[in-house]
């Protein structure tokens, strides 16, 4: 067994007014410093990120710095994973923070368990009141048998990952913007590993503007339209490798829960403000990814209403048009922002 039990990896960009409340949450998570380490990617940072990293490393050994030109979260992710020489990895991003002990509390129970590949745990937004941690067990099984119970997940960022299965499997990022903390985490799950679950509610959530699930100019969000498409499709390969096929519960769940999701696209196709001939294109890669027509297994009214109404506005170039004015007028500026505040 390594010594150092969890590494945690930090990509940092641009990130100076939060990164240091992010590392103070790190030093505060129960652990001793022969237990962690803390890998901060700073992936071509163009204002004070990269010092106030090194300000870190000069007061604690167990903090360790990677510059890289500008390359994506995915590639420092990457060489994050690369680096780390814990026995699990563990990832946080630069504008998140983690809950006092928390790291400690998801993961104590499971120290001495030599089957364990993946811890998870839950996160909340960090305008939401701050409760104490549950770590009572959740769930203890397979990869397939966690997604029967929760469907495929969506972020990296909820999980200890035994570095040993990460390497096995050869799983990595992609370049994607967007999309790729959901294939990541999926096709772990896809691997079948041995996971394990937590109540503990350790992780909190920064919403920010400008971020990248947060920004709407047009350029931004047709990139995220096609990277979200690729990885939508890249699960759909990995569930093809893993012998996951029609018929086997575990696959109607997957596809259950990646139309759940489709939400995210499909918000995305309608801030891209696509030309005609720009439009068929894209509708085009939808149909060739399977995102269009959207599907689903043992609906209930809500799911077939919202089923319909995304079928419905990527139906003709008209029907898209008139649903992203009414997309970007109305609901962007005047209900997403209560939406996320009543969440």
């Amino acid at each position: 067994m390594n010594s150092i039990y969890a590494s945690v990896i930090i990509p940092v960009y641009n990130v100076a007014p939060y990164i240091a409340k992010t590392l103070d949450s790190v030093l505060r998570q129960g652990l001793e410093a022969s237990e962690y380490e803390v890998i901060m990617v700073n992936d071509g940072s163009e204002d004070s990120s990269a010092d106030i990293c090194r300000e870190y490393c000069e007061r604690f050994p167990n903090f360790k710095l990677v510059n890289q030109e500008n390359a994506g979260v995915s590639a420092a992710r990457n060489r994050g994973i690369d680096a780390a020489q814990g026995e699990y990895v563990v990832f946080l991003d630069a504008d998140d923070y983690l809950l006092d002990n928390g790291l400690q509390l998801a993961s104590c129970q499971f120290r001495n368990r030599d089957d364990v590949d993946v811890i998870h745990y839950f996160s909340s937004y960090d305008f939401w009141p701050v409760k104490p941690i549950d770590n009572t067990l959740e769930f203890d099984g397979t990869g397939h048998d966690y997604i029967l119970h929760s469907g495929l997940p969506s972020f990296c960022w909820l999980f200890f990952y035994r570095k040993s299965f990460l390497d096995e499997h050869q799983i990595r990022f992609k370049p994607y913007i967007v999309g790729e903390d959901q294939l990541f985490s999926s096709t772990v799950c896809l691997a079948n590993p041995h996971i394990v679950s937590t109540k503990a509610d350790i992780y909190r959530y920064v919403v920010r503007e400008k971020s990248a699930t947060t920004k709407r100019d047009v350029t931004h969000t047709r990139r995220c339209v096609i990277d979200y498409l690729d990885a939508y499709h890249d699960i759909i390969q990995a569930m093809r490798k893993y012998r996951i096929g029609e018929g086997m519960p575990v696959y109607d769940k997957c596809v259950v829960s990646l139309n759940s999701k489709k939400m995210f696209g499909f918000s995305r196709i309608l801030s891209s403000d696509y030309r005609k001939k720009e439009y068929e294109k894209v509708m085009a890669k939808c149909r060739d990814t399977a995102f269009y027509p959207v599907t689903g297994v043992d609906l209930g009214a809500k799911g077939k209403m919202t089923t319909m109404l995304m079928n419905g506005a990527m139906n003709c170039y008209l029907a898209y048009k008139l649903a992203g004015f009414a997309f970007n007028k109305i609901v962007v500026p005047y209900v997403l922002p209560k939406l996320r505040v009543n969440l």
